[in-house]
């Protein structure tokens, strides 16, 4: 099997997990009594185990079905060395192990995920200030994010997404923990490239499908187009100019 076509079985299989994660996202969302546009996870319940779990367990769901197509250029490169270094008689490990890295990142944020939804529910109830101005405090938590996508922190993250070759070669682990570890780290630079775009959900809705399927396509075009440096940045606009708008009262 050649590389790019390795890379295009790749590219497959993520994007049917995608599809499966998201199709498991829309029915459970479905079963719940929610429709494309809602708003919080956590329902309005109170803090409890369960409800934790459960959050998390949600999150990682829709997270895979979010990440996992702007996953596949590191995941096909990681496979190309692995087949490589194989010949070596190195210690490898399948890519499922690399991928497994993020997905496990991805959900573990979830606990972070749940603390901040429950604390922007009970926010209202406790300053009740905060009802009268939830435009401005969601505004300007949309212009926050807009900032960060001009950051250089958030270029050098991004560059390690769209370039991972120097990351694999100078952090490259044999055998399985070290695969797994560098999906961790990887997953890392992901998460620091992407948080503010999570955030985003935060403001629109945890449980808004519409800006799940805006922000997936955005992270998947920032980190494959050739462009996508510009592109991101152009987010970055975009979301200042939305932030402003909303904290005006022009939109809702």
């Amino acid at each position: 099997m050649d590389m790019s076509r390795e890379h295009r079985v790749i590219l497959a299989v993520l994007i049917v997990l995608s599809g499966v994660a998201w199709g498991v996202t829309v029915q459970q969302m479905g079963g719940m009594g929610f429709g494309w546009v809602t708003g919080s996870m956590t329902m309005g319940r109170p803090f409890s185990v369960v409800n934790a779990l459960v959050y998390v367990g949600l999150w990682g769901v829709m997270m895979v079905a979010m990440m996992f197509p702007a996953v596949a250029p590191v995941a096909g490169l990681f496979a190309g060395l692995t087949r490589q270094k194989t010949g070596q008689g190195r210690r490898i490990a399948p890519v499922w192990v690399f991928v497994s890295g993020y997905a496990v990142l991805w959900t573990l944020t979830g606990g972070v995920g749940y603390a901040a939804d429950l604390g922007v529910q009970s926010l209202p109830g406790r300053f009740p200030i905060l009802g009268t101005y939830a435009a401005q405090v969601g505004g300007g938590l949309l212009i926050v994010a807009g900032a960060y996508q001009l950051t250089p922190l958030k270029h050098r993250c991004l560059d390690h997404c769209r370039s991972p070759f120097g990351f694999l070669m100078a952090s490259w682990r044999d055998g399985y923990a070290g695969a797994f570890r560098m999906g961790l780290t990887h997953g890392g630079y992901c998460l620091a490239c992407c948080w503010s775009l999570m955030m985003v959900m935060f403001v629109m809705g945890s449980m808004n499908l519409v800006w799940m399927g805006i922000l997936a396509v955005v992270i998947f075009l920032e980190k494959s187009l050739p462009f996508g440096v510009r592109f991101g940045r152009g987010v970055g606009v975009g979301l200042i100019a939305l932030g402003g708008a909303r904290a005006a009262g022009l939109l809702d």
